[in-house]
């Protein structure tokens, strides 16, 4: 089963990295510039854990937006055709998100606080 019913993997990172971008995890799309700033130990946790509902919200908006539209190849219609089976569009369900953001130090407001480390 494919976990993409409505959203294909290409567009999720696209999404991923404008949210990155807006809230200033990424700045002028510069991704090695926040693996350097990661090495540095400023990995922005907090603003991480503070915003990633609205990753989530822009994931579920977009899931739901294209269980709707008749007009797009949805993985799911993608692999629909794939099967023989004439299908045009979303998958129309529900739509659920999980999201979590990687990034290189825990949540704490100081980057020497090493407590907050989990296994």
């Amino acid at each position: 089963m494919d976990f993409f019913d409505n959203v294909d993997i290409d567009d999720i990172a696209e999404i991923a990295l404008e949210w990155e971008t807006e809230i200033g995890l990424i700045e002028e799309g510069d991704i090695q510039a926040r693996e350097q700033r990661w090495a540095m130990g400023d990995s922005k946790t907090i603003l991480s854990q503070q915003t990633i509902s609205g990753l989530a919200d822009r994931l579920c908006d977009r899931a739901r937006a294209n269980s709707l539209n008749k007009d797009i190849d949805s993985p799911f219609a993608i692999l629909a055709k794939e099967n023989d089976i004439m299908w045009s569009g979303g998958m129309p369900d529900d739509c659920t998100v999980i999201a979590m953001h990687v990034v290189g130090m825990p949540a704490s407001d100081d980057p020497e606080d090493k407590s907050m480390y989990s296994i």
